[in-house]
């Protein structure tokens, strides 16, 4: 066999290389050469598998004829033949999408899982079956194997045997779940305050209210509960909050402080709330018991101020101190309003009318005119004007006679 080496020819290879693409080909720039072309020093513009991306990749990397594969990192969303799980493979170029995870669904048996691949629509039954008899819990009613799983025992026409809590007489029927229904038998039961015996309750039922106020002793020993009829302690805290009922040493009115066992009431304004009318009883007014005692202190002074002057001119006076009986007794000031009322009293005895009504109808709101009056005024407005003076004059002059 020769052994001499291949001359070469001395000119370019010009062999086409697996790299390039369609439009662009890359060929060997090597001079003519034995075995294979060797790497390509030029960069080759692929796709990756899926088709979505495109990458500028060196020749050289290129080791196939069928050209340089890369996958990308876009991961595939589409559903897999379960319908459940989606492919999550990352350039994917696969047009069925198998599902190779089990399923692990529970069986219509409710104790094994299905362990077929995970699958479109419901699971197979369960494939299971026991041999055994099956009987229901009192044993009179069975079914013969074989017998597949979860099969659940027949209907007993048989009353429930098991042991109950309650020894009244049973109405349900032998069963397979694990607790019986709760007993309905109607009985007698005290209410949770043990205020009264409610009757035609069921015997399950343990938690009965009456509807009623607690009304129980709470630990202060002061107040009551407030709440309806309930369970447990009164107190969620233990401490009482209702205001204090004890009477205050300066006004007698209730401290309304919460309540505070065993420790003397705090000292605080009063804010119960005191009715004041003036003298005549036309006006009446809501006023705190603080503005109440201020407006009497005021009033004392006044009254104190005058028995100091009197003593001054030698007169003998008591200047005791002031009595609670007192301070209750603050009364407001009579104003205009109740000038006018007691004039147009004055004025009704005078006339022998109705008190309620007023002749004049001087500051009120309620004044009424006849037709013929409002026509004369309308004519005459200033002679109008000056007999009703004139008739004014009369009345206070026959007052001022009757007075006398």
């Amino acid at each position: 066999i020769c052994s001499d080496p291949i001359p070469s020819c001395g000119k370019t290879c010009n062999k086409p290389l697996p790299c390039g693409s369609n439009e662009t080909i890359h060929i060997c720039e090597k001079l003519c050469h034995e075995g294979c072309c060797g790497p390509c020093s030029l960069t080759s513009t692929i796709k990756c598998r899926c088709g979505s991306k495109i990458n500028d990749v060196p020749c050289a990397t290129i080791q196939n004829e069928d050209g340089l594969i890369f996958t990308c990192e876009k991961r595939c969303l589409k559903k897999r033949s379960c319908g459940r799980h989606k492919c999550g493979e990352l350039c994917c170029v696969g047009a069925e999408h198998t599902c190779s995870l089990v399923c692990g669904y529970k069986l219509n048996c409710g104790l094994h899982r299905c362990q077929e691949l995970c699958h479109r629509g419901n699971c197979q039954p369960c494939w299971q079956t026991s041999f055994d008899e099956l009987a229901c819990h009192c044993g009179g009613t069975v079914l013969f194997p074989p017998i597949a799983c979860g099969t659940k025992p027949l209907e007993c026409k048989n009353l429930c045997t098991r042991r109950h809590k309650c020894d009244h007489q049973v109405f349900h029927n032998c069963h397979s779940e694990e607790n019986c229904p709760p007993c309905t038998y109607l009985t007698q039961k005290w209410c949770m305050g043990k205020h009264e015996q409610r009757s035609n309750i069921p015997c399950h039922l343990q938690d009965i209210s009456c509807g009623l106020t607690c009304n129980k002793v709470l630990l202060c020993d002061v107040h009551r509960c407030r709440r309806i009829c309930h369970r447990g302690e009164c107190l969620a805290e233990g401490a009482c909050r209702q205001p204090c009922v004890l009477p205050r040493a300066d006004c007698g009115h209730p401290c309304n402080a919460p309540c505070h066992k065993g420790t003397s009431c705090p000292r605080n304004t009063c804010a119960a709330k005191v009715a004041l009318q003036c003298d005549c009883g036309r006006r009446k007014e809501m006023v705190v018991c603080t503005e109440a005692a201020s407006a009497h202190q005021r009033y004392a002074a006044i009254a104190m101020a005058s028995k100091l002057s009197d003593m001054q001119l030698g007169d003998s006076v008591d200047i005791g101190l002031i009595t609670k009986k007192e301070m209750k007794q603050t009364k407001l000031e009579c104003d205009e309003g109740c000038a006018a009322l007691e004039r147009n009293r004055r004025l009704a005895v005078a006339l022998q009318i109705s008190p309620s009504v007023d002749p004049f109808n001087i500051r009120t709101s309620s004044s009424t005119y006849s037709d013929s009056l409002r026509v004369d005024a309308r004519k005459d407005l200033k002679f109008v004007s000056e007999v009703e003076e004139e008739i004014k004059n009369l009345v206070e002059l026959a007052s001022k006679v009757r007075d006398q």
